[in-house]
């Protein structure tokens, strides 16, 4: 009995033994796996969301930046007159007498002077420029509309061929002879004409200049 005693004391204590061997042998195995198995379903869903997110973000960007440089190499400029409003839209007369849509909104900036005004300000008649995007032949999508202000009272020139019908020194005043008709012209006070040079019955080419309803000479060739 006590050789069998004995027997089952050492079996016993040999399965105490695997018993303790195993948790401490599965405690340092277990940490080895932890990594993988934090990252859940929905952790992955997330990341792939994020990078998608990414993704469009940056084709958005190059987008904006191609559409840019599109209309950099698109913007147009022309001058002209207003002939109409309605409803947002100009109708301009060029310069080369071509009639130019314009469509505004509302990141169309609109000047007078340096000085910002809105379109409900603008009237027939104004002189403008107008920068913008060309979106087909003859209709522009305005950026910027500039007023340009006109001189009510421009000195125009011309040019002009006829025969001297008087002359007077003193007033420094030339007649000249336009369509049996005799047009009284005062010398500018740059003008280069010698009038104790000409003669009437002379026959002058001359370059006239016209400010606020009276006719001036500055330059005259005899012919």
């Amino acid at each position: 009995m006590k050789n069998i005693s004995l027997l089952s004391l050492i079996f016993f204590i040999v399965i105490f033994a695997q018993v303790r061997i195993r948790p401490i042998y599965a405690a340092t195995v277990t940490p080895t796996a932890t990594p993988s198995s934090s990252i859940t379903p929905s952790d992955t869903q997330d990341i792939q969301e994020k990078i998608k997110t990414m993704v469009k973000e940056n084709i958005g960007s190059t987008e904006a930046s191609l559409r840019e440089k599109i209309n950099l190499q698109t913007l147009v400029g022309y001058v002209g007159t207003v002939k109409s409003i309605n409803s947002g839209n100009i109708t301009l007369d060029s310069k080369e007498g071509t009639l130019i849509q314009i469509t505004t909104g509302d990141k169309t900036s609109f000047t007078k002077g340096g000085v910002a005004f809105k379109l409900s300000s603008l009237a027939l008649g104004d002189k403008v420029i107008v920068i913008g995007t060309l979106i087909k032949d003859d209709i522009v999508l305005a950026k910027r509309v500039s007023v340009v202000e006109t001189d009510d009272n421009p000195i125009l020139s011309g040019t002009i061929v006829a025969k001297i019908s008087s002359l007077d020194l003193k007033k420094k005043i030339v007649g000249l002879s336009i369509q049996d008709k005799e047009v009284l012209y005062t010398l500018t006070k740059k003008s280069t004409i010698k009038l104790d040079l000409l003669e009437t019955g002379q026959t002058i080419f001359a370059i006239t200049k016209k400010f606020d309803g009276k006719d001036f000479l500055s330059r005259a060739k005899v012919l």
